[in-house]
């Protein structure tokens, strides 16, 4: 009779009894059990070196969109010009436009509009910590950037107030579509980013329990060593590809750490 390591015997009875565990969560939450669900699954990634609130588990089963995006900037010649101002006479370098010493830089599809000095606009006057996202909305807009479906936060950096503007589909952020603006109370110090907006909405489908997705995640090869703490689990989307428009959208649970980090599992 062939004999088998106890270390062999050990880890297959490791990965049964992983299997097993996994297997016993339904892949929808909203039963009278979710409680109970939640709570076993936060002691079994503990016992996993991941530590993980039950309050930021989601319950609720969740849909998602099989839809598609089309870049914003389809002229990048009329695109500088307007940014720079359409009375200007610009010239182009390459890759880079200028404007009596402003300039608008591509980067592939990534976008910067860089200022000798800071541009003065209404929008810009009386900005505080308050008011900052309101404000970062208005110049968006100016600019012509469609920013009604977009997700909107500030920060102030001693006066200097940093808005990052991250594009949604039916209130889902698509983590990698977003614009950064600066601004202080002399006025708009540059913007850059991608900007993809909505071509298609497609068609619904329930995505992967977050519950699912955490244990993907403890199974990951890709996950760091060591104890592990998550802080926050978001829906949302990724786009696939940036240089095809329309592109396509990946849904992702967005898995972020405690030291700042993001990993994405397909949802």
């Amino acid at each position: 009779m062939k004999r088998f390591p106890i270390k062999v015997i050990l880890l297959s009875l490791f990965i049964v009894i992983n299997l097993t565990v996994i297997c016993t969560f339904p892949t929808s939450m909203s039963d009278n059990d979710s409680e109970e669900v939640v709570n076993n699954l936060v002691t079994f990634l503990n016992k996993n070196d991941i530590t993980v609130s039950p309050t930021i588990i989601d319950k609720e089963t969740k849909k998602v969109s099989s839809a598609t995006l089309q870049n914003f900037i389809e002229d990048r010649d009329a695109f500088a010009k307007n940014i720079l101002g359409a009375k200007k006479e610009v010239t182009k370098n390459g890759e880079t436009y200028t404007a009596n010493e402003n300039q608008v830089i591509f980067d592939g599809n990534k976008f910067s509009f860089v200022p000798k000095t800071p541009v003065a606009l209404s929008e810009t006057h009386g900005i505080d910590a308050v008011n900052a996202s309101k404000k970062g909305k208005k110049i968006a807009a100016y600019y012509g950037f469609d920013s009604q479906n977009a997700l909107i936060v500030s920060s102030d950096d001693n006066g200097k107030y940093h808005i990052f503007m991250t594009y949604t589909i039916e209130n889902l952020p698509v983590f990698n579509d977003y614009m950064t603006f600066d601004i202080t109370s002399d006025g708009l110090m540059g913007f850059s980013g991608v900007w993809f907006t909505q071509n298609s909405l497609g068609e619904y489908r329930n995505a992967k329990s977050v519950a699912d997705a955490l244990l993907e995640f403890s199974a990951s090869k890709d996950k760091p060593n060591g104890k592990i703490e998550i802080s926050d689990i978001t829906l949302g989307y990724n786009i696939v590809d940036f240089d095809t428009s329309p592109t396509e959208l990946q849904p992702v649970w967005r898995i972020t750490l405690k030291d700042g980090s993001k990993y994405y599992i397909n949802a």
